[in-house]
């Protein structure tokens, strides 16, 4: 089981809450900039309202994308089409065995899956390890019948890749959820238990 650590930065832009999302904001002292208030609301956001619209932004990305690290340390993106999260955001993912991207995983398993919506303009971005499974049964779990036609042996050629996410990142012009006044991003990390 993974807990969320709060250990995050949120602004909140806009002053108006998004229904049922954020907690009630506080009025901010009266000799208070503008800035500073706007970072006292986003504060109030809670880990749980963060995840919330996160989980919206991934679930309806049009892109999504998985980026690896090749041997001189160069990322390197692809489109990739993910099942649906896990409830702990760990990331499933079916390839070919032996491509690119799994060489590069198994050299280095440093990735970001990264979902981009751009109806709202946002992203979540996850960072995490990533690890080659070849479990029959996650195999036949994670598989959609149409890739028959380009997985021959299924056993021999498809690999799943599993992401567990180290840390997440989101960013909404949608929901109004953007970096701080110093520039740090609105990250939430995930400790393992």
């Amino acid at each position: 089981m993974r807990l969320l650590k709060s250990t995050f930065c949120i602004l909140l832009l806009s002053s108006i809450p998004i229904s049922g999302l954020f907690a009630q904001e506080t009025s901010a002292p009266a000799a208070a900039t503008a800035q500073e208030q706007q970072d006292e609301s986003f504060q109030q956001m809670s880990v749980d309202s963060l995840m919330k619209v996160a989980r919206i932004i991934a679930d309806s990305a049009a892109c999504k994308a998985l980026i690896t690290v090749d041997e001189a340390g160069k990322p390197h993106a692809r489109v990739m089409a993910p099942f649906a999260l896990e409830e702990d955001w760990v990331i499933w993912m079916g390839t070919t065995q032996g491509s690119r991207k799994t060489k590069q995983i198994m050299g280095n398993p440093n990735v970001v899956v990264f979902y981009y919506e751009p109806t709202g303009r946002s992203y979540v971005s996850v960072s995490g390890k990533a690890r080659l499974v070849n479990d029959p049964d996650k195999k036949s779990k994670y598989w959609v019948d149409a890739w028959s036609a380009f997985y021959k042996d299924v056993d021999k050629d498809y690999v799943l890749i599993e992401v567990t996410p180290e840390n997440l990142e989101i960013c909404s012009f949608k929901y109004n959820i953007w970096w701080d006044s110093k520039g740090d991003s609105k990250l939430v990390d995930f400790v393992k238990k």
